[in-house]
């Protein structure tokens, strides 16, 4: 059974990842401040969707 994850938990994965890629990708964070915002809610959106995928996965495993 997969446990559900906890807000702060993926907040703080989707900011280290966020804060990680821009400053490789982009460079300095102040000057691309709306990369960082996006990398956030990006960085949370894919945290929790492979959270989705492991959760289905062990539904439909269960079921069969």
């Amino acid at each position: 059974m997969v446990q559900r994850p906890i807000m702060s938990d993926l907040l703080l994965s989707g900011i280290f990842t966020a804060f990680t890629m821009v400053r490789l990708l982009k460079g300095p964070w102040l000057r691309n401040s709306q990369c960082l915002a996006i990398g956030i809610i990006g960085g949370v959106t894919g945290v929790f969707g492979s959270w989705t995928g492991m959760a289905l996965l062990d539904a439909v495993l269960s079921i069969a």
